[in-house]
């Protein structure tokens, strides 16, 4: 079985959204052994968007069921997919238009990921949000060939969160 690993490293000094905070990391002294201290937005690198990032009252991150983060998915280049595979990952993606936010939303995928740091403006997030499409952004997708793979995209838990940082991999065996 082949794993991707598909999840940006974070790293002092990585490329971030536009206003975002830097990425830090110190390191703190203790004695006996090494911690750190992390400095990041709930977007750094690869992560997942919870509801509430755009729709006022609804689920944070630590609310999104975790059966929808495992499961079969989809790589394709952008903006082509098959509609027949509950996610989809987009290769070489670009800020989504509209009409392709709704076709995803025709088609009841239930995950949607990018290689890029946003699928769109408000208006895509919000109607993908709105129809309970998981938003999982900044995906490293350069080795990954387009076809069908199993999914695990775990967000760290952070309660009440609109986003968080996660650890996505794909299998090239199918999972259910």
């Amino acid at each position: 079985m082949k794993i991707y690993d598909v999840s940006v490293p974070l790293y002092p000094g990585m490329p971030v959204y536009p206003g975002d905070p830097e990425f830090e990391r110190e390191e703190i002294p203790t004695g006996d052994a090494k911690i750190s201290r992390l400095g990041l937005s709930t977007h750094t690198g690869t992560h997942i968007d919870a509801p509430s990032h755009y729709l006022d009252g609804a689920s944070g991150i630590d609310e999104i069921p975790l059966e929808r983060l495992i499961g079969r998915v989809e790589v394709s280049e952008f903006p082509d997919f098959s509609g027949t595979v509950p996610a989809v990952f987009f290769k070489s993606a670009k800020a989504f238009p509209l009409d392709l936010a709704k076709r995803l939303c025709d088609a009841e995928v239930r995950v949607v990921g990018c290689d890029s740091d946003s699928v769109g403006d408000t208006a895509v997030h919000t109607l993908l949000l709105k129809h309970n499409i998981v938003i999982i952004e900044n995906l490293a997708l350069d080795s990954v060939p387009c076809g069908e793979y199993s999914m695990i995209a775990l967000p760290l838990n952070i309660r009440f969160a609109d986003a968080a940082p996660a650890r996505v991999v794909l299998l090239d065996s199918l999972i259910e």
